[in-house]
């Protein structure tokens, strides 16, 4: 059976969804302003706006908010065509999509043009049609404006976590991913979020099967490999960048994890750009 939902929301810091649930329907949230935080049963999504998060169907979710503004499309897999669907279950793997400033204008007077239609009464065969016509639009909008017809991903995933999962390393997750640049101790994070070395230490090990000093460690490495790919500053420069104490300390760490030096990388990644 068809069915189509579409939300435009303003939602003010604090605002949360009680409990984990799940519907039999495709979710696209879209983040016009703001943040907000999803948490399923094996990932947290941290969206910052102009940005995009596909929950497929029978996928348990939960979210906070933090003065954001969102639109909540929900539409069943009967309401689609089979490109359609494959192209949501594509989005829906590549995590969150995050858009250029400049797209957030035309995505945002799409959405309100389909809420315009959604919202008039009563909502008739003719209207659906016209419904489902800026749906298709709307998810070209996404397929040009993000560029995500290649295959690198858009987000990192903040941490493979299970349900199980103690809200604090939740919370100390994220923190990572906001201040991986900065020095951070294990007695900083115990200070902040008023936990034992021992408790942290363990419990951060068995959510995520790494150490805090190698997850943070991981994310300063995929900014410098995107600095390595995407610009021509220098090694000092990109270590300065990504918190690295300094160049050759940087070249030392990228080497030992990436098993390669962040030349040879530059290199590597200029040659498949030639080649394409």
């Amino acid at each position: 059976m068809s069915y189509y939902n579409l939300k435009h929301k303003l939602q003010s810091a604090g605002d949360t969804m009680g409990s984990l649930h799940t519907h039999d329907f495709y979710e696209l949230e879209f983040l016009v302003s703001g943040e907000r935080i999803y948490f399923t049963k094996s990932q947290m999504y941290k969206l910052k706006a102009p940005s995009l998060l596909v929950l497929p169907p029978r996928s348990t979710h939960k979210f906070e908010s933090n003065d954001c503004e969102v639109y909540t499309l929900q539409i069943s897999e009967e309401s689609l065509s089979e490109d359609q669907l494959n192209f949501l279950n594509f989005l829906a793997k590549k995590g969150v999509i995050h858009f250029p400033s400049q797209k957030l204008s035309p995505l945002q007077n799409m959405f309100e043009s389909m809420q315009k239609i959604y919202d008039s009464f009563p909502f008739n065969s003719y209207k659906k049609m016209t419904f489902n016509i800026r749906l298709g639009r709307l998810l070209h909008m996404f397929y040009t404006y993000a560029n995500i017809q290649d295959d690198e991903t858009h987000y990192s995933l903040v941490a493979d976590v299970s349900s199980s999962t103690a809200p604090i390393i939740l919370k100390v997750l994220d923190y990572l991913h906001e201040h991986y640049k900065e020095h951070i101790s294990l007695d900083d994070l115990c200070e902040l979020f008023h936990v034992s070395k021992s408790y942290l230490s363990s419990t951060f090990s068995k959510a995520t099967n790494t150490t805090i000093f190698r997850y943070k460690i991981s994310l300063q490495l995929e900014e410098a490999k995107r600095l390595c790919r995407e610009t021509r500053y220098s090694y000092n420069k990109i270590a300065e960048m990504t918190g690295f104490s300094s160049g050759n300390y940087f070249r030392l760490i990228f080497k030992k994890y990436e098993g390669q030096t962040p030349n040879q990388l530059r290199y590597n990644s200029l040659e498949k750009r030639n080649k394409n």
